[in-house]
């Protein structure tokens, strides 16, 4: 969600259904949105106002707000579907997202 609003891409992996809210995660999307977060800024970018295009804007989420994020997710889902689970060891991060799954099984939550 940016400022409150529901993106597309979240509506389209939160959903209700007869069981609850089901939240859908792909451990592929997962690595490459880890990957990403763990790339360095390059601090020492030229750029020319003549160059013809604005200078290059680097904004990614930390790992720590993608994991604060799956949580936040979690919390009232009722069932987690898991896409491409083989993708989860290369995961930067995975055990922290593997603790909140833990939690999620703990409270009752199913995981398919």
């Amino acid at each position: 969600m940016v400022d409150g609003r529901v993106s597309r891409r979240d509506f389209l992996r939160l959903r209700r259904t007869e069981r609850g809210k089901v939240v859908d995660i792909s451990c592929h999307t997962l690595f490459m949105r880890c990957a990403d977060a763990t790339l360095p800024v390059p601090a020492d970018l030229e750029w020319d106002p003549g160059m013809g295009e604005p200078p290059a804007v680097f904004d990614r989420p930390s790992l720590e707000h993608l994991v604060e994020a799956f949580a936040d997710d979690m919390r009232d889902a009722q069932v987690l579907r898991v896409a491409e689970p083989e993708w989860m060891a290369s995961v930067h991060g995975a055990e922290r997202f593997e603790s909140v799954i833990a939690a999620f099984r703990a409270r009752g939550g199913i995981v398919e």
